[in-house]
């Protein structure tokens, strides 16, 4: 069993994790009271946020973050310094190309459905997401959006799908919120312990990485998360809140903590 833990920064996914789920772009929010508390720790700690949102959308609904990685570490920002792409960014062109096909043939399959673009600082689209939470009937939809994204993987396109989840994105190159967790410490010379909180398959490997790993329950979250330690997401303020009174202190045995995933029932 781990012992307790003083954690010297804390890395966050975003949507699921401490943004509710099956609400629009616009209502995608940290509730206040959970906003507080984390402003709280950020006074200690660093606090950064790890997330597939590109930069434009996630900075201003995360005040209390002194890092954010945005487009899955596309893009790195550290206080006013931004770092990248990261990566390679082979044509921005394609990819809008690539979009100008797919709006017509989503919305002749679901007027629901919608596409996120994912843009660099500079304004350049380097990935986007395939959206249809706002459907009627998810699996439905997931069936007659198959062609369609296979057809964009045979274009050279990374298309990565989540089981059970009602969207799908796609860039050029796989992101990866791992390495973007390796930048962060390094950047923000983080040589103490690390806790991270995600709830989607892609936080696999910023869980491998991280020295706490807690994932976050709710009727979405896949069973192949490589945490070690589950919380609901309900308890995600209340979590925090223990933490910041108990000095930045992980307790294992914390009473908000799950340590295995809950069976299935019914």
């Amino acid at each position: 069993m781990p012992r307790k833990t003083a954690i010297s920064a804390l890395f966050l996914d975003f949507d699921g994790t401490i943004s509710p789920l099956g609400v629009s772009r616009p209502k995608a929010q940290v509730s206040s009271a959970l906003a507080d508390v984390l402003q709280k720790i950020a006074e200690v700690v660093p606090v950064g946020v790890i997330t597939t949102k590109d930069m434009q959308f996630i900075q201003d609904r995360v005040p209390f973050a002194s890092a954010w990685a945005a487009i899955g570490g596309i893009e790195i920002k550290i206080g006013d310094r931004i770092l990248g792409p990261t990566q390679e960014i082979s044509s921005p062109s394609s990819v809008e190309a690539l979009l100008g096909r797919l709006e017509a043939k989503t919305r002749q399959i679901d007027e629901s459905v919608c596409i996120e673009r994912k843009t660099l600082s500079d304004g350049r689209v380097v990935a986007f997401c395939i959206d249809w939470r706002l459907t009627m009937d998810w699996e439905l939809v997931r069936r007659r959006l198959e062609p369609l994204l296979k057809s964009v993987e045979e274009d050279g396109f990374t298309v990565l799908t989540y089981p059970g989840r009602p969207y799908a994105d796609v860039y050029q190159d796989g992101a990866d919120k791992g390495k973007a967790l390796l930048t962060l410490r390094s950047e923000l010379r983080i040589n103490e312990p690390i806790m991270y909180l995600g709830d989607s398959e892609p936080d696999n490997s910023a869980f491998d990485l991280a020295d706490i790993s807690i994932g976050v329950l709710h009727s979405e979250t896949p069973p192949s998360l490589r945490c070690e330690f589950f919380i609901q997401f309900n308890h995600i303020e209340t979590f925090f809140r223990d933490l910041w009174r108990n000095r930045l202190v992980f307790d294992p045995k914390s009473q908000w903590i799950v340590r295995n995933r809950p069976r299935e029932t019914g």
